[in-house]
Parts: C-alpha cells; structure tokens; sequence
C-alpha cells in the first residue's frame, strides 16, 4: 500500500497553520489597536463633555447682569476655573486673540489655526499629553520632573444664543489619574488580547492537527480503495485469461484420454516381462494415475457442460481425497489423515470444486514437509458452512512470497510456478468460497477453504 509520507503531510499541515495562525493574530491586534484608540478617545474626551456644560452656565448667568461685555463675560470662566485648581487657563475672544490666561507666567498661549477653525464649529477639542513639557510652557516651575501627564481641553463658549460664539477658553489639567486609568485599561487589554491570541492559536492548532490526521486517514484509505481496484482488476483479467485457458485445457484433456489409455496399455504390458520390470511397473503407476485425473476432469467438465447434478456426502468428500493423495504423500513419505467428514450432502458442483481445490492444498502440504511429518484434513459441516482445512508441520510460508501468495508467478517451492493457488482461490470463488491461510511459520501452515451452502 502506497500513502504520502507523512513528513509531508505534516509540513502542508504546518504551512497552513502558521499562515491562518498570522491572519488570526493580525485581525486581532488591528482589532486590539482600533479598540484601545475609540476606548482612549472617549475616556480622555471625557473631561471636555463635563467642562462644557459646567462652562456655558457659568456664562448663561454671568448674562443675567446687565452691561457686562463678553470680556468681562469670559474673566468670570477663568475665575470659576481657577476656583477648580486646575494647573492653567486661557480664555481668547471670538477671534482667537489673547484675552487673560492664570497663571501669568503661562508660554505660548496663542490659540493655533488648526484648532481656532475647528472651534468655530463649535466642537469641543480634548487631547492627551503623556509627556507634557512643563518648563517650556509655565515660567517659574519649581524644581521636578521636566515632564508630566496633562490633559488640555478647548472649548467653544457662547451664552444663551448657541449660535453666538462668544470666545474660546483652553484649559491645562492634571492628567495623572487619567494616566493610571488609560494604563489601566491598555493592561486589561494587553491581558485579554494575549489569553484570545493563546486560546486562538491553540484551537487553530487543535483544528489543523485534527485536519492533517483526517487527512492522513483519508489518503491511507483512498490508497486501500485503489489497492483493492488494482487487484480486482488483476483478478479479473486473470480470471479471463484462466477461462481461455480452461478451454484450451478442455480441449487438451478430451484429446489425451486416447493417447494415455493407448500408454498405458503399453506400459502395463511390458511391466510383465522383460529387463526393468520394476522400472516398467512405475512408469505404469505414474500412466494409471495420470489417467484418472485426465478421467476425474473430464467427468467435472462433462458435469458442467451437461448442468448434471448429483450429492456428495461429507464421507465421500473425504474418502475421494483421501485416495486422489495418498500415492503422492507416499512417495513423499508424509503421514496423510484425512478426518471429519458428514452425512449430510454437498452437491456435485461444490462438491467437485472442493475436491480440486484440497488436491492442490495437499499436495502443497506434502510437498512442504519431510519425510515422517503429518499432513492433516479436516472436512467439517455446521448449518450454513462447509470447511475445509489442510495443515502440515513444514518450515512455513516466508514474508515475500506470503505478500503475493494468490497471485501467479509466485511460489514458495524451487521450480514452482505459483498457478496452483492462483487458480484454486479463481475455483473458490466460482461457489463463493474463500481460500485463506489461517498461520504459518516455523511450527507449520494452516491453510482453510469456507463454503457458503445455499440458503
């Protein structure tokens, strides 16, 4: 059987891992990034909503006295915000210039273009300075860090009319807290971000090995699938060419019967009289045998050709091998025990069948074991089954020729061919037997036919 190697499957395995494990963690830190810029926005806009209304009332009653101009208006925000002990305060009229800023000593208080045009459309401006340069904006700072968190807000004021800006006010807060709770919040993040990335990876991970497994699984039994097509093929074009064949035998066969009768006639007469006669009296051995095989086929081909039926009891099965291989084990001198045996009947199709096959199976036997070992026939019946089984004592089947046992053109045996297995497993399968080797080795094989019997 032929399966990709592994290695490769597991390197194809890795590549997509890694690359669906880089997707997954670039979303998630671009979704990590988006979250913590929107979460940062909000919480540092945050002081700007709660200025901006605190502002504008403290301008709506500023209003409520009369003849009050909109730089005294603006001075009562920065007295209100000064009250808030907020680091400074600058407050600019409706276009841009410096009013008034606390504390005094403030640097570039200018309002910037960029923020003065976005005022105007009256959108409050917040922003976020981790490291705010303390020295280069406040003259007189007293001896400290050069730098800390600030937050600066700009807010657009008007009174009662929203549609009447009256000025601009920019406040500098102490953005300590806030840096806690913007550090806060980024830790949380960094935490959940990491525990998502390792569950993530790791179910990724899960998912890919499962995947290569299955992958693997299903390659292993696709080459099953394909090894099994394969060798049907085979079989079947085997068994085409054993038909031809077995026509051509036929054939042979009928037109022996008159020439080994005519040898044997021969054979027998001079085993009478004359030099050799032992030699003779072989020679008429081996003809007389070979006569009833040539006699055994075709009475099966004639059986089958005229669709005759007949039973044979399980006694007959086995007496019938018994004597079609009791000369060849004693030649070989192996002990041949034919047992079991029913008495209940096969018919002559199955039957005749069988037959050839266990002559096959014996001989094989016989020919695997020495001299004095046994060779065992065991011919059983139970409801639904016929078997038969043949073991010997040889020195077993070896791991090459067991591989590619049923096939032609591979045999244990010097000199063999391979066709007697070939063709009894093509012959078991024509009354749906099957021809398998139960155990080999060094203890001996074991070789077992199963007949399926009509229902």
């Amino acid at each position: 059987m032929t399966t990709a190697p592994l290695p490769r499957l597991a390197l194809a395995a890795l590549l997509a891992g890694g690359a669906l494990v880089a997707i997954f963690v670039a979303l998630l830190l671009r979704f990590r990034v988006e979250l913590r810029a929107d979460i940062h926005e909000k919480i540092i806009g945050r002081d700007a909503t709660v200025l901006f209304p605190v502002a504008l009332q403290q301008l709506v009653e500023s209003e409520t006295t009369p003849g009050k101009s909109p730089a005294t208006l603006l001075s009562s925000v920065l007295r209100s915000a000064q009250q808030q002990g907020m680091l400074a305060v600058a407050i600019f009229d409706r276009d841009g210039d410096t009013l008034e800023n606390v504390p005094a000593g403030l640097l570039f208080v200018e309002l910037p273009v960029d923020d003065y045009i976005q005022l105007l459309e009256k959108k409050p401006i917040s922003r976020y300075h981790p490291d705010f340069p303390l020295r280069q904006t406040f003259a007189g700072v007293s001896p400290g860090p050069p730098t800390a968190p600030v937050l600066e807000v700009l807010l657009p004021l008007h009174g009662r009319d929203p549609n009447q800006l009256v000025g601009f006010a920019r406040y500098y807060l102490d953005a300590r807290p806030l840096a806690t709770e913007l550090a806060a919040i980024d830790e949380r993040i960094n935490r959940q971000t990491n525990t998502t990335l390792a569950l993530g990876t790791g179910l990724i991970a899960g998912v890919i090995a499962l995947a290569a497994v299955g992958l693997h699984r299903a390659q292993r039994t696709i080459a099953e699938r394909n090894e099994r097509l394969a060798r049907t093929h085979f079989e079947l074009t085997l068994a085409a060419k054993a038909s031809a064949l077995g026509q051509i035998a036929s054939h042979l066969i009928h037109g022996l019967q008159g020439p080994v009768a005519g040898l044997r006639a021969v054979v027998a007469s001079r085993g009478t009289e004359g030099e050799n006669t032992e030699d003779w009296q072989s020679a008429a051995g081996y003809t007389e045998r070979l006569q009833k095989m040539i006699g055994e086929t075709v009475a099966l081909l004639s059986d089958a050709g005229a669709n005759a039926h007949y039973e044979f009891t399980g006694d007959e099965l086995a007496a019938i091998i018994r004597d079609r291989n009791a000369a060849c084990a004693r030649e070989r001198g192996v002990l041949l025990h034919v047992g079991g045996g029913f008495s209940s009947t096969l018919d002559s199709h199955r039957g005749g069948l069988l037959c050839l096959i266990a002559a096959n199976l014996v001989q094989n036997a016989v020919a695997a074991s020495a001299a004095g070992q046994p060779v065992a026939v065991q011919l059983t019946r139970s409801a639904a089954l016929v078997v038969l089984q043949v073991s010997d004592e040889g020195g077993g089947i070896s791991e090459t020729v067991r591989a590619h046992l049923f096939e032609p053109g591979r045999s244990g045996r010097e000199g063999g061919t391979g066709l007697g297995l070939a063709i009894s497993r093509l012959l078991a399968r024509q009354i749906d037997a099957e021809l398998a080797v139960i155990r080999t080795g060094p203890e001996g094989t074991v070789f077992r036919l199963t007949v399926p019997l009509p229902a």
